[in-house]
């Protein structure tokens, strides 16, 4: 699959006066200069080159910690018991509701039950791949 294009620039025989004078160009018709373009002058486009992105993970993981250290102080201040944080081992957010008066947990997301299955399928894959070894 080639992803160049092309641009045929010759004018249609069919459509009169819809040929390059159309674009602003001469038609073979009005062309008289004597080193004019073939009638069979192609223009062969080719897509840009895709930038290279280089990311750094750990400049990453410490901003995600960063605004996670924000979002947990904000909370704090405006009186509500949220509490965020990240699961090192699945690496996946986690938001705590807490009860402000008994600190008790009222609801996790997500839920505890998930986070368990999350961290049994971590360590089926590290004996799946200590197997395969």
């Amino acid at each position: 699959m080639s992803s160049d294009l092309s641009v045929n620039t010759n004018p249609s025989p069919n459509l009169p006066g819809r040929g390059l004078s159309a674009l602003g160009g001469k038609d073979k018709a009005q062309s008289t200069d004597a080193q004019a373009p073939s009638a069979n002058a192609d223009i062969v486009l080719s897509p840009p080159k895709a930038p290279k992105l280089q990311l750094d993970f750990k400049e990453l993981e410490k901003n995600l910690k960063e605004a996670i250290q924000m979002l947990n102080e904000q909370m704090k201040t405006s009186g509500r018991n949220l509490n965020f944080s990240i699961d090192q081992e699945v690496n996946r957010t986690i938001i705590r509701v807490k009860n402000s008066s008994t600190g008790e947990l009222v609801r996790q997301i997500p839920d505890e039950t998930v986070l368990r299955i999350a961290h049994s399928i971590e360590k089926v894959k590290g004996m799946l791949l200590d197997e395969l070894a």
